[in-house]
């Protein structure tokens, strides 16, 4: 059994390639959001009185989970 030895250009090496493989994954990241917000924006309300964050106490009431 040998051991091997971890040269500072294998450290480099590895670390380029996992640099490349997070800027991969952030770029099909960026494609998926992209997406949906295409998709978001494509069925979008024409309803300009349309508040998106209004809710009233039924549906708060409804759908709290928090304590079962």
């Amino acid at each position: 059994m040998t051991s091997k030895t971890h040269t500072p250009q294998d450290k480099d090496d590895k670390a380029v390639r996992t640099l490349e493989e997070i800027c991969e994954n952030t770029r099909a990241i960026r494609r998926v959001v992209n997406r949906i917000l295409d998709h978001l924006h494509e069925t979008q309300d024409t309803d300009d009185d349309y508040d998106p964050y209004t809710l009233d106490w039924a549906d708060l009431d409804n759908y709290d989970d928090m304590y079962y």
